[in-house]
């Protein structure tokens, strides 16, 4: 069904020419060889100091008890390096041509994984060199554009994104590890011979590359099909892309049969994924969870890093504004579905460690510079958990802020994931499916949404002065901006304007029935420059945002105590220093601060948003009756029972039981509004006519 072939670097450069004539094994010995390589050498740190410019965040500043004179001692060592994590990107939505619109200073593939690579450094601790690879799996038709594919027979072209030399360079920025990983999948009217090679990457002359970088799979013919989301099988020839092990092997197998897990993942295993709500990443992940190969990868987040799944999706209203009807209903059900799928999976309730908390996030697909803020975001992650250097705490207000993060975000997880201790928030209350009720499944995940800003130095130093407004006005612009974007993808805008009430964002984050639509909200400052550069501007040690919070209270009548986390961390490596140093294409000037606003919200409010749409309308079925939304996208699936054997048989039984609570609660909803069927309005008995005496 899957074939298998690769080739190493080391035989292309012997025969010119991309041929697989290595075997599985031998090309699992080629990585381990290239990784015990790269892992051998002790960072050269002396040498590399040189390549860091004394100015932006490491310019010399007088010492006092709480900074250096010379603040690159804090971060840089003799360090040794370690692969933390693994990021999947599944469906190349993240980081498709259109992305690029939205994008400053970042302009194709090439550029965003240069910026990841660099940005990363922020890892760093003076012994510790932290480095993350990242996966793509997208669908046939995107290798052209994203530097991917090259046919067997090819040679390498100067002008390939990712492996061309660029003008006046003598070699290409990027080093190959190796060629070929994967088929593109036996599909019928595929051609079984053409095969495509994917280059695996490392950043050059970077030591804290991206060792495995880049592998694809691509089946033929996929996605771009017009048959509708639910018959197109994936069963048959993406699973086994993504499901394999040593004897059937496939291209996802050089990530997950590594002989030593901790070596082909460090600690962490694949602890981000990036997805959205479309076909390709939804068959993937559904294959990833039938097999307990890749399940096992999934690593052990800890209560500070769960696994986050990150999904980007445009705003309710603006899709179903923009839509047809065909288009705008079938996509309202099926992303409810999806969503519920990665909330309630009991497969995907079982990864990750710690107290399996895991996190769904939610950004707006035209959020500007999401890719550099994202990228920015999780190192900020990692770095507040292994490297307290790179915040502004002392070593025990980290153990004390670890203390305090780890309680709230059990109280707030126990609001709506299940536990041990809390029953949970339903995705679905419940319908009535041939005339018995059905309970929807228990959310097992935190749902969040998360939206970007950025800040110019002087804003955000005006933050810190106890006489000043901005610390109100930034509450202000952060709430009605900010965080309004972020939730346009779940909530219609209507329910998120201004009240007229004193407190005018209180129905959002405060709601007087208990069920708001906001549980807890989390405000970081990521600020590109040296933790002793920053205190010696502010002038202050630690950050205490009191300011901040007293204005988060007056708008939203919340308790700020328990509903708001404000921090504010520094990632010196960030910064754009120009094309004279070694940190170039990260995206972000030494005076731009991004804020990030992550949003718990209300699982139960949410699945409402998107299925309420559904019943406002009422449509001419095509023998006469009038029917609802849920009839006219899912009619014909809801009858199609062989299709429903089958995907129980799949192990898809839970993705199904999703689209029938969805389709039957809309139905039965839309028939009570517009009183269709069995609630429809009985006529009036005629009287029989009085007899003539």
């Amino acid at each position: 069904m899957w074939e298998h072939r690769s080739v190493s670097d080391k035989t292309f450069k012997a025969t010119q020419r991309i041929l697989p004539s290595e075997t599985y094994v031998k090309l699992m010995d080629e990585v381990e060889a290239v990784v015990a390589d790269a892992e051998k050498h002790k960072f050269d740190d002396a040498t590399f100091m040189t390549y860091i410019p004394r100015k932006g965040p490491w310019e010399e500043i007088p010492a006092s008890d709480h900074s250096r004179a010379d603040a690159r001692t804090r971060y840089i060592g003799p360090a040794s390096a370690k692969l933390l994590n693994t990021n999947l990107v599944l469906g190349s939505s993240w980081i498709d041509s259109d992305r690029f619109k939205f994008e400053r200073r970042i302009e194709n593939i090439s550029d965003y994984l240069k910026q990841k690579t660099v940005i990363n450094a922020n890892m760093w601790t003076p012994k510790q060199l932290f480095t993350t690879q990242t996966f793509f799996f997208c669908s046939t038709g995107d290798e052209e554009r994203m530097g991917g594919a090259i046919l067997e027979g090819d040679t390498r072209g100067e002008n390939h994104l990712l492996l061309g030399v660029k003008d006046g360079k003598e070699f290409a920025e990027w080093e190959v590890i190796l060629w070929g990983l994967g088929h593109r999948g036996v599909v019928p009217d595929s051609d079984p011979l053409d095969r495509v090679y994917y280059p695996s990457l490392m950043h050059r002359n970077v030591s804290f590359n991206n060792r495995l970088g880049w592998i694809r799979y691509s089946p033929a013919g996929f996605g771009k099909d017009a048959s509708g989301y639910l018959m197109t099988r994936p069963n048959t020839w993406i699973w086994p892309a993504v499901n394999g092990n040593r004897e059937t092997a496939t291209a996802f197998n050089l990530l997950v049969n590594l002989p030593d897990r901790r070596s082909s993942f460090g600690e962490e295993g694949i602890s981000d994924v990036y997805l959205t709500t479309g076909k390709t990443s939804l068959y993937t992940m559904m294959g990833m969870m039938q097999s307990s190969t890749v399940r096992q990868a999934f690593g052990a987040g800890s209560e500070m890093v769960p696994l986050e799944f990150h999904c980007i999706e445009p705003g309710l209203d603006e899709w179903i504004g923009n839509s047809s009807d065909e288009d705008k209903y079938s996509r309202l059900f099926e992303v409810c579905a999806t969503l519920g799928y990665i909330l309630t999976d009991p497969q995907v309730g079982t990864l990750g460690g710690a107290a399996k908390r895991r996190r769904l996030i939610m950004y707006p697909s035209d959020q500007g510079n999401l890719l550099t803020c994202a990228n920015a975001s999780q190192v900020a992650d990692h770095a507040l958990k292994s490297n307290y250097g790179s915040t502004v705490f002392t070593k025990l207000d980290q153990a004390d802020f670890m203390n305090r993060v780890t309680r709230r975000f059990k109280a707030y997880a126990d609001l709506v994931a299940a536990s041990d201790v809390a029953k949970g928030s339903r995705w679905i209350s419940q319908a009535e499916v041939d005339g018995e009720k059905m309970i929807g499944p228990n959310v097992h995940s935190i749902l969040s949404v998360r939206g970007y800003d950025i800040l110019n130095m002087q804003e955000y130093l005006d933050t810190f002065n106890d006489v000043s407004a901005a610390p109100e006005r930034l509450m202000r612009r952060i709430i009605q901006s900010v965080a309004t974007n972020a939730l346009k993808t779940v909530y219609p805008v209507d329910l998120l304007g201004e009240s007229a009430g004193p407190a005018p964002f209180e129905h959002i984050f405060n709601s007087s029935d208990d069920n708001p639509l906001v549980y807890y909200t989390d405000v970081r400052f990521l600020v590109p420059t040296s933790i002793d550069k920053l205190r010696f501007q502010t002038a202050s040690r630690g950050a205490d945002r009191g300011r901040m919070r007293e204005a988060y209270a007056a708008l939203t009548n919340a308790d700020p105590m328990t509903s708001l986390s404000i921090q504010d961390l520094c990632l010196p490596f960030l910064a754009d220093l120009g094309e004279d140093t070694w940190q170039t294409g990260t995206g972000i000037n030494e005076n731009e601060i991004i804020v990030e606003v992550t949003m718990a919200v209300n699982p139960a409010r949410v699945w409402r948003a998107y299925l309420d749409p559904t019943i406002k309308e009422v449509f001419d079925m095509p023998k006469g009756d009038k029917g609802t939304a849920a009839q006219l996208w899912g009619d014909v699936f809801m009858t199609n029972d062989v299709l429903h054997d089958k995907m129980v048989k799949d192990g898809n039984e839970h993705y199904l039981k999703l689209l029938k609570m969805a389709y039957h609660w809309s139905h039965n909803e839309s028939q009570k509004a517009h009183k269709l069927g069995k609630h429809a309005k009985k006529a009036p008995a005629k009287k029989a006519p009085a007899k003539k005496k």
